[in-house]
């Protein structure tokens, strides 16, 4: 099984108005076909996006490229996506819109879908995007959030002990979200199998894909995708741009 992890930037590439010369309008058929490609060319049975569009744009794509699709709205603008191969039983959203849902835990999205994988097995998919920012300043909005998704994924693995948990941390690996996972006996796949942690944003690593203890001795292999298309060295001339501004995880299993 491939795993993967993408902040997408809201398929407007990276830099926005250099890619628009080629996509044109980011909600329009051209771009859902382009990412409909980027993301078939990933090879993944499992995608979580990041800072995804709204939902017709994603239905494009998913039509394209003949998957599956569960989708998690977002309270301010920063729906997040899942894209796969395997039949979707359910999905639940943790990120809600409220009046002042700019200032409340999980103003980006959380939310996940449960799996049918075959041989009789189901598979929680947990896609979040906590709120953005390095540093100790940020740290407190993202404290409740911690507290929250702690709560959730854990009434998850009470389902089902095969559970992943992917998507933009935008922290370092230092902070609370990953030691709360880690305390679940849950495994950084790049920490296990790939090597150790590289940057997917300028120099930050904060893209991550999680397994669950019944899944950590079933990861095999991870990478941080860097190929064409993917990764365009700064400073960018005219006519170049990259998919995004974040960088593609993937984790394999050998499971079910």
């Amino acid at each position: 099984m491939r795993i993967g992890t993408y902040n997408v930037l809201g398929l407007r590439g990276y830099p926005p108005e250099e890619a628009e010369k080629v996509i044109g309008d980011r909600l329009g058929e051209v771009a859902a076909g382009h990412f409909a490609g980027v993301f078939g060319g990933l090879g993944c049975d499992i995608l979580g996006l990041q800072e995804g569009v709204p939902f017709p744009q994603i239905q494009r794509v998913a039509r394209a490229m003949g998957v599956r699709l569960a989708t998690f709205p977002s309270p301010c603008g920063w729906p997040g996506h899942l894209l796969t191969r395997h039949p979707i039983l359910e999905s639940r959203t943790f990120s809600h819109f409220a009046p002042d849902a700019g200032e409340r835990p999980l103003s980006r999205v959380a939310g996940a879908a449960l799996l049918d994988v075959g041989d009789d097995q189901r598979l929680w998919v947990v896609v979040i995007h906590l709120y953005p920012g390095i540093g100790e300043d940020r740290r407190a909005r993202r404290a409740p959030e911690v507290v929250l998704l702690d709560e959730r994924v854990a009434a998850l693995v009470a389902e089902t002990p095969h559970v992943i948990v992917l998507g933009d941390f935008n922290c370092q690996v230092e902070e609370e979200m990953h030691q709360r996972l880690k305390a679940q006996g849950f495994v950084n796949a790049m920490e296990r199998v790939g090597g150790g942690l590289q940057p997917t944003i300028g120099q930050h690593a904060i893209d991550h894909i999680y397994a669950s203890p019944a899944l950590a001795g079933r990861l095999t292999a991870a990478e941080v995708i860097r190929g064409p298309g993917f990764l365009v060295e700064e400073p960018k001339g005219p006519g170049q741009w990259a998919y995004s501004d974040h960088l593609p995880v993937i984790a394999e299993m050998d499971w079910p």
